[in-house]
């Protein structure tokens, strides 16, 4: 009689990829905030800072510091709320122009 390995619960593995997943977006999001010297590119504020995609991941953005800025919250609802736009197509090239 052969003897069948017991089968690994999918949940583990899903459960072990999304902590695999946050643990390299903390990475990330560490070298985003160090390059940009925690603070706000828009306005320089140092506290309550979110790491903000340049092209959204729905069209095509990755989740890498080449991609990513450093935006205070205020600034990126206004980003999101298109009164704040974005110019630029990569982290070190972006500027800024407020909505009127």
């Amino acid at each position: 009689m052969v003897a069948f390995p017991k089968p690994r619960p999918k949940l583990l593995d899903k459960r072990k990829a999304k902590a695999s997943k946050a643990s390299d977006w903390r990475k990330v999001r560490a070298v985003v905030m160090a390059r940009d010297g925690h603070r706000c590119r828009a306005c320089g504020l140092t506290n309550g800072l979110d790491a903000h995609h340049v092209v959204a991941r729905s069209l095509g953005g990755k989740d890498k510091a080449t991609n990513l800025i450093a935006l205070c919250r205020p600034c990126h609802q206004s980003v999101h709320g298109h009164v704040l736009l974005l110019h630029g197509g990569t982290a070190r090239t972006v500027m800024f122009e407020w909505v009127r």
